[in-house]
């Protein structure tokens, strides 16, 4: 399991680095700037998965369209953000809701801190960090000198190495070569929006160690904008760890509306991602999904009115479902109450779920993408509370003398979850599950079935 989770944190860490080092770099020293509004369609394949978005520019505007399957009512699940590199801020639209998100970009001194001293730090937690050593990143890039027409315009085709190299002292080490084979032409001349600072790469190894990183690049510093770019990794025995491949399948210059880049007319605005992402209540979900049945079922029979039972596993959703993030910092097995979890889920008609080793957003996206999952679940322990004793026999005597005592004698527990679809940043369905029972086992796990359920409604299981 230990090697499985190194390799997905590699896997993150290599798309991470590829991405900001990308994004650093998009257009050329010499060439003249490609000007006008465009439209680009883009086919990514990784671990025998492929996804596909489209990109829309109009001058210092993007919007980006993702495909991330099925949402709730059978209506598409996929994302949609635009980039506003005038006003320095992106804007997160969930149509379905009607509702949009604003999100500042950080400024290059927001993310600088004491003992940054221009490297990069693994983010902050808790507890007491000690040093570690150095990881260096060497970039290299050429340019062959081969060119070529693609989509009208005349391609570039560069080489990129990027060797990771870790000091004997460092925390874990770290010995990684990618290597990234791509035609770029200067497209995206007026995004060069995002900050110039190096990525906030790494994690706090043993013990809160951590690490230093350092850039040296050699050759051409900026690429431009790929029209296809391979990205393998390589472990350090040399065998091929990872490759992913992103294409640009459609490309027309068209002049677009300018309120495609921009807040949508008689949408509302959400102050956070909750607000942004709200559930129907359960009786909504619970009808959307009784119609879905009646509509598949021969005899319209609905699937809560007969026990769950095992469906054809090509016509299962898979969901992931990532280690529990105790934030009530109670004395409980997370691993327990997941795999709970998980068997619950499994009860469910069409729905296989199974444990992600994944510890990030990113490595869960990447995990779930090479087991095949549809959706990735994450859940926050967010209240765990044990009745005293004093309670408890407060609660038992007022139950006793038929005198009332509310929910003092009980224990509580209250789970937020949000599912993800696969490859996605928008949730499908972000929520909180709660309960108070006799007992924390009991309370824990109405909790748990209460999630269950809402999971279910949100595939249409239910």
């Amino acid at each position: 399991m230990k090697s499985r989770l190194l390799l997905f944190a590699a896997i993150a860490f290599a798309i991470s680095l590829a991405t900001a080092i990308s994004s650093a770099q998009r257009k050329p020293d010499t060439d003249q700037p490609i000007r006008g509004d465009f439209k680009i369609t883009i086919k990514t394949s990784m671990a025998g998965q492929e996804t596909q978005s489209t990109d829309m520019i109009k001058g210092l505007r993007e919007r980006s369209e993702s495909m991330g399957g099925m949402s709730m009512g059978g209506m598409n699940g996929g994302t949609v953000s635009v980039t506003q590199c005038d006003l320095k801020r992106t804007i997160q639209i969930n149509d379905r809701a009607r509702k949009y998100l604003i999100t500042p970009m950080e400024s290059d001194d927001s993310a600088s801190g004491p003992g940054s001293g221009g490297g990069m730090s693994a983010p902050a937690t808790g507890g007491p960090a000690r040093r570690g050593g150095l990881v260096t990143m060497t970039v290299n890039t050429t340019d062959t000198g081969e060119r070529k027409q693609m989509f009208g315009f005349t391609a570039r085709h560069l080489k990129r190495t990027t060797m990771m190299e870790s000091s004997p002292d460092a925390c874990q080490s770290q010995q990684m070569k990618i290597e990234t084979d791509g035609w770029y032409i200067n497209l995206e001349y007026g995004l060069n929006c995002g900050s110039s600072r190096p990525p906030q790469m790494g994690r706090p190894g043993p013990q809160g160690c951590r690490d230093r990183y350092q850039f040296k690049r050699t050759g051409p510093t900026n690429l431009g904008y790929p029209l296809i770019e391979t990205m393998t990794m390589y472990g350090q025995d040399g065998s091929v760890q990872f490759t992913m491949t992103k294409e640009v399948i459609e490309l027309s210059r068209q002049t677009l509306d300018a309120a495609l880049f921009d807040v949508p007319a008689g949408y509302a605005e959400a102050k956070s991602q909750q607000e942004m992402y709200s559930q129907p209540s359960m009786a909504e979900m619970m009808a959307m999904g009784r119609e879905q049945e009646s509509q598949s079922s021969p005899s319209g029979e609905s699937s809560m009115s007969r026990p769950p039972s095992t469906a054809n596993a090509a016509s299962k959703v898979k969901i992931g479902v990532v280690e529990f993030n105790n934030k009530a910092k109670a004395s409980v097995s997370a691993d327990s109450l997941r795999d709970q979890l998980i068997a619950t889920l499994n009860g469910w008609q069409g729905i296989e779920a199974i444990a992600l080793n994944a510890s990030s957003p990113g490595e869960a996206a990447i995990e779930a993408k090479a087991k095949g999952c549809g959706y990735v679940l994450y859940t926050d322990i967010s209240t765990l509370k044990t009745a005293s004793a004093g309670k408890k026999i407060g609660g038992l005597l007022g139950r006793a003398t038929g005198v009332g005592s509310g929910d003092s004698g009980k224990s509580e527990a209250r789970l937020d979850f949000r599912l993800v679809p696969a490859g996605s940043s928008s949730p499908t369905v972000q929520s909180s599950a709660s309960s108070k029972e006799d007992s924390q086992e009991a309370s824990i796990g109405a909790a748990l079935q209460s999630e269950a359920k809402a999971v279910a409604a949100a595939v249409g299981r239910i």
